[in-house]
């Protein structure tokens, strides 16, 4: 296990260590990322996810590829896609309790806790004992219940799931912003991910449409 300041940097030195001159990086993810590859002299090829956060494209079985644990809630995407891909590196920023698997992974504390820095990097065959926040997924358990028949998003989470947050994908743009509007009213910062995009990708909806609500 490594140490670093910011998940971007954690990347950087998979990238540096394994000279990788291209790799495969979702669209819907932070500009930090794709930024980072470019510094590094690594061509990113950009892929596009279906409505479950699943790749639409087939890669190159030995492609070196880049895949977000969105929200923390897609350890089963993950599971699938470790079958296929020897050199998927995840990125477990959204998901600092999962663990450690892939070609590497890495994970970010201060998304979760009260930390300045705190980016974790892992590769194959290392391990950790990271003790599970259960309280995070009681809070997510109990939005689900209350959203199950409004969000258009349907979640499927492993039993040691700890997610990020409770991603609630509304019908509408209007809708949303009323979500946010709510729960800001009660307290609750609400950030909105990511960047643009364009209205002709699938990717759109999660931008325009998805709100994130905070669980502690």
């Amino acid at each position: 296990m490594l140490k670093f300041d910011l998940a971007r940097n954690a990347f950087r030195y998979i990238i540096r260590k394994y000279k990788i001159k291209e790799i495969y990086i979702p669209y819907y993810l932070c500009d930090v990322i794709r930024h980072t590859a470019f510094e590094e002299n690594c061509k990113p090829v950009f892929y596009h996810i279906d409505d479950h956060f699943m790749p639409e494209a087939k890669f190159p079985p030995e492609s070196y590829i880049l895949y977000p644990n969105y929200f923390g809630i897609c350890d089963n995407n993950v599971d699938k896609l470790l079958k296929i891909y020897p050199k998927l590196i995840i990125d477990n920023a959204h998901a600092f309790y999962a663990k450690p698997s892939g070609f590497a992974s890495f994970n970010s504390e201060r998304k979760f806790r009260n930390v300045k820095d705190g980016a974790y990097l892992f590769f194959k065959n290392e391990s950790v004992e990271i003790i599970p926040n259960k309280q995070r997924r009681e809070v997510f358990d109990k939005y689900s219940k209350q959203y199950q028949t409004s969000n258009l998003l349907k979640i499927e989470l492993r039993k040691d799931s700890i997610p990020f947050c409770y991603p609630f994908l509304a019908s509408s743009i209007k809708e949303a912003d009323s979500l946010v509007k709510e729960l800001t009213a009660k307290g609750l910062t609400i950030y909105r991910y990511w960047n643009a995009l364009p209205p002709s990708f699938n990717e759109y909806k999660f931008y325009s449409r998805l709100v994130p609500v905070p669980l502690g």
